[in-house]
């Protein structure tokens, strides 16, 4: 197939498709040796069914039926993946079994390694668990790979954790504070005062540093993601030779049709929601700061985009606070040798709630990160004022299309936003 041929949306996927489908240097020698025996049953089979699997392990460490529909794989795989992960529950144990279920998601959430599952056991599918990237749940959950080149690889887990510790430590710091006022000037010495000051400038230098490592991978995303960004805008920005109309009718063709695509994955048609609504917000502060008076109406693009953000961080904390809430009362009720029925409903609320957080999370930085990106590539020195001009009206159309997605009616309700996403 000619590359040109190829919507500019799925470009990367050729490579990929290519690399797959390379010959096994490998195989040969392999098929020198004698294959492992094939898993056996009591009943003396080799071969299972899609309704008689010939193993269940995968199914056991999802903690579902082997007939479970890919809807109860998938829900079950993110409420076991929130309570396990390395980031959120430190134990040995915790770290063992999301590799387990992280294993198991990959093969049973696939129909045709599924169906070699059941039919041969694990060895056929057998992945090397130690290479399990806990990170990729998050980036799976926000779109997988499909949406990477939009919004880069996200710091979620790592800045949701940072938020609720920075304002549970200022809730300690303050009561500590209040009860050394109420003390007596001797209640404490010298070198307990010295001790609580170092721990005080130990944590400010390793936030100070967190903060600083962050800006600089953010730096870098921005710069990667404005260039895909410039390099897609070229489709409609180079098209000089075509009529205006026509021209923007083949854009947004194209859009449509990608739009189209990028809203079946996880989570889709909320992202393509949030990056709209800042593709044509940018772009329209643009193209008014251009004309006349566009200095007065910049202003106030600028107050309402500093509500918007304002009204995001306080969103986020708020959520992250409840979540850490939510977790703390979720090990104490543990403790308490809780039923197993009790045990379920009170997970399943947490792993709601924690995913109202990661998207609140997410969805800020996304924002924040977007906003950058549009800044560099409307404000390109390298680019002349017409080719800025044509960015931001093929950004602005762009941004109306992804703003105005709506899921087919025929799709499943995604079972991971039991909340509203536009809260």
């Amino acid at each position: 197939m000619d590359v040109s041929e190829v919507p500019f949306w799925k470009a990367g996927e050729g490579a990929r498709s290519a690399q797959k489908n390379a010959p096994n240097t490998s195989s040969a020698s392999s098929s020198a040796q004698s294959p492992p025996p094939k898993p056996k049953r009591k009943d003396g089979r080799t071969k299972g069914t899609d309704e008689d699997p010939l193993e269940t392990e995968y199914y056991e460490w999802l903690e579902v039926s082997p007939t479970a529909s890919q809807a109860e794989i998938k829900k079950k795989y993110y409420v076991l993946a929130l309570k396990y992960h390395p980031d959120k529950n430190p134990s040995e144990e915790a770290e063992e079994k999301f590799k387990q279920i992280s294993e198991a998601y990959q093969v049973l959430s696939d129909p045709k390694l599924r169906s070699q599952y059941n039919e041969l056991g694990a060895e056929k599918n057998r992945v090397d668990s130690s290479m399990v990237d806990p990170t990729a749940f998050f980036n799976q959950l926000f779109g997988g790979e499909r949406f990477v080149s939009m919004i880069g690889e996200l710091n979620i887990i790592s800045e949701l954790s940072r938020v609720a510790e920075e304002a549970m430590d200022e809730d300690e710091n303050g009561a500590k504070d209040a009860k050394a006022i109420e003390g007596t000037p001797s209640s404490a010495t010298e070198d307990e005062k010295e001790a609580r000051k170092a721990e005080k400038k130990r944590k400010k230098d390793e936030l100070n540093k967190r903060r600083q490592e962050t800006e600089e991978r953010n730096m870098a995303r921005v710069k990667a993601l404005a260039e895909n960004l410039k390099q897609k805008l070229a489709i409609y920005v180079e098209n000089t030779d075509a009529e205006p109309a026509a021209a923007m009718a083949a854009w947004e063709a194209q859009i449509k049709a990608e739009a189209e695509d990028l809203k079946v994955e996880s989570l889709g048609v909320e992202l393509l929601h949030t990056i709209g609504n800042i593709y044509r917000f940018q772009a329209k502060k643009y193209m008014e700061k251009q004309e006349f008076l566009g200095g007065f109406r910049g202003v106030y693009h600028s107050f309402k985009e500093t509500g918007q953000i304002m009204s995001g961080a306080y969103s986020t904390i708020k959520a992250a606070l409840d979540l850490e809430r939510t977790y703390a009362e979720l090990a104490k009720a543990e403790e308490n040798n809780m039923s197993d029925e009790e045990k379920q409903r009170l997970e399943e609320t947490a792993a709601k709630k924690a995913l109202e957080a990661l998207w609140k999370s997410g969805r800020l930085e996304i924002e924040n990160i977007l906003r950058e990106t549009c800044n560099q590539v409307l404000h390109d020195k390298q680019a002349d004022k017409k080719q800025l001009k044509r960015r931001a009206v093929a950004l602005k159309a762009m941004g109306d299309i992804y703003a105005h997605v709506k899921p087919d009616p025929d799709q499943l309700p995604n079972p991971f936003m039991p909340f509203e996403a536009g809260a």
